[in-house]
């Protein structure tokens, strides 16, 4: 293996160990791709450049199960493959979660290098070792059930994959003709609530083209006592048609849906973002 190769691995080695999202991807070229092979239902599976993979980094480490572990080290056994620029990489970390010890292979990783930064990484997660090392099997079989068709949970997770593609008519379709929308933090001259999906339909339109969304993350999609009722939060990425500037904007939405359509949502986006973006898009 050569001393590229060699170099990389220990860098994400030791950054792993120490759990920094910023050593981690320091060795990632500009245009690096990350795909999560073995990614969670609804959460997305590829970022591009290494601002996105950053990103997603630093939000995995934050939250969910892997903020309850505690590395003291991570010990990686690597596999050279034919390919000079190709590495296969598992990672073993070692730690505790609440007291207990634990040392589980967390993933494997096949990474191609080239000029000494890597510039694509298939990574193949082991969620249920995590969750089995914290203890919480139960929550991850929880979050694994089967989805009933034409859930809130299916609906929302469609609408937020239609949503993040721009398909305005996929997007229109998952509501029903009576649906009632509001949104308790629109912006001066947006109603806070609307009745039927060709009032739906006339601010899509009024919208549409002036800014175009390319990807969602940070997708949680939270079930409720009420199964017609999910709590839906995630970001969409989309860049302003004139100018081409890069946005990104949360929402929360609280969707009811009944015989597989939406018929009641309740949308809280974030006014400030809300705000500097229709600027944008009225100074272009």
């Amino acid at each position: 293996m050569s001393e590229n190769l060699q170099a990389v691995v220990e860098h994400l080695r030791q950054a792993l160990a120490s759990r920094d999202a910023d050593a981690f991807t320091a060795v990632f070229a500009d245009d690096a791709v990350y795909e999560l092979r073995f990614g969670m239902p609804g959460q997305p599976r590829r970022f591009e450049g290494v601002q996105t993979i950053r990103e997603h980094m630093k939000q995995g480490a934050s939250g969910g199960i892997a903020r309850l572990l505690s590395f003291d080290d991570v010990h990686a056994t690597v596999y050279e493959a034919a390919d000079p620029e190709v590495v296969v990489v598992e990672f073993e970390p070692e730690g505790s979660a609440g007291g207990t010890p634990f040392r589980f292979a967390s993933s494997l990783g096949v990474i191609r290098v080239r000029d000494g930064a890597v510039v694509s990484y298939l990574d193949y997660p082991n969620a249920v070792g995590a969750a089995e090392a914290v203890g919480m099997l139960p929550e991850l079989a929880a979050v694994l059930a089967p989805v009933r068709p034409g859930s809130a949970r299916e609906v929302a997770a469609r609408l937020i994959e239609v949503s993040a593609t721009g398909d305005y008519e996929a997007m229109l379709a998952l509501y029903a003709p009576d649906v009632v929308i509001e949104i308790p933090f629109a912006p001066p001259g947006v109603p806070t609530r609307s009745v039927g999906s060709d009032l739906l339909r006339a601010r899509v339109e009024a919208v549409k083209g002036l800014w175009r969304f390319e990807r969602a993350d940070a997708v949680n999609l939270l079930e409720t006592a009420d199964p017609d009722v999910v709590v839906a939060e995630f970001t969409l990425h989309g860049s302003v048609t004139a100018t081409g500037r890069s946005f990104a904007s949360t929402y929360v939405m609280i969707v009811t849906v009944r015989d597989g359509l939406i018929v009641h949502s309740r949308d809280y986006g974030n006014p400030m973002a809300s705000a500097e973006l229709m600027r944008e898009v009225a100074g272009a």
